[in-house]
């Protein structure tokens, strides 16, 4: 191979060790940027884990607030319960038979929103008038009976009590089982959070594997570009080098054969001019 073939072959390899020079330099940045990626998405998952426990813990208190206030509640609808039993049983004993007093209020109040809201007849009119005159006398009796009895009227009013607490126990149980709700929904949507950047982080582990390794096999082709290059330069000197011993001889082949010449003029007996004498003494001959 001749050095015009062997300087051809090492602009093709210059080109090459370019080409993998610019994409190793390429895969490098794109590998950093897939490290930076990583540790943010490992920061962020660690981040949305820590708060998914600590919403799961919250949830967890709350949970066992809720089974105290549910105990509490039960025990005291159980004791109303009670109490409301032996109101009945008082109101059945002192109330003269017929409806309850609560049956009474509420027939009072349904016809009081009637003639209220409705647009009635003279006679409809004078009907509900004449009703709630009737009504109004027996809640009377019964309140009256109740204002002087005070047995029935101390089991009423611990009723009423009772029912207070119940109703804000109940209420207490409603908000802590909202509150543990939303910390179950926020520790759901944290970990939803976590599985995706889960899936997430195992892509970018990926590319950056692949792109880790497309990076390597750059470097080794830029070296083994290098590695060609320089043995095509040694070819390439030996050759010239091998050329330029090829002149030394021819010229010293063409001088002696010139020496030989004069000399032989020189030993005729011809005169020699200076340059004739140079000659003959590089040739080594005087």
């Amino acid at each position: 191979m001749d050095i015009t073939e062997l300087e051809e072959q090492k602009r093709e390899l210059k080109k090459k060790l370019y080409e993998a020079k610019e994409l190793r330099e390429k895969l490098n940045k794109d590998t950093n940027e897939l490290r930076k990626k990583k540790r943010e998405i490992v920061s962020q998952l660690e981040k949305y884990r820590k708060e998914g426990l600590m919403h799961k813990q919250r949830r967890d208190e709350i949970n066992k607030q809720v089974a105290i206030a549910k105990k509490k509640r039960s025990e005291l609808n159980k004791e109303y319960e009670a109490i409301k039993e032996k109101v009945e049983e008082l109101k059945k004993k002192y109330f003269p038979k017929g409806p309850s007093l609560e049956s009474l209020q509420q027939r009072r109040e349904a016809l009081e929103f009637k003639q209220m809201t409705q647009q009635l007849s003279k006679r409809e009119e004078e009907e509900i008038i004449e009703k709630l005159a009737k009504l109004n006398k027996e809640i009377k009796e019964r309140e009256k009976i109740l204002e002087n009895n005070k047995e029935l009227k101390e089991y009423v009013e611990k009723e009423r009590e009772l029912k207070i607490k119940s109703d804000k126990e109940h209420k207490k149980v409603r908000e802590l089982a909202d509150k543990a709700q939303r910390e179950h929904l926020e520790m759901l949507e944290c970990f939803r959070k976590v599985n995706q950047l889960r899936n997430e982080l195992k892509k970018v582990e990926r590319d950056y594997i692949l792109t880790r390794l497309n990076a390597d096999k750059a470097h080794r082709d830029f070296v083994s570009y290098i590695k060609k290059i320089r043995e095509i330069e040694g070819k390439i000197k030996e050759i010239k080098e091998k050329e330029k011993m090829k002149e030394i001889e021819r010229e010293k082949d063409i001088l002696l054969k010139k020496a030989d010449e004069i000399y032989q003029r020189f030993k005729k007996g011809e005169k020699l001019s200076t340059e004739d004498l140079l000659l003959l003494q590089k040739a080594g001959l005087i």
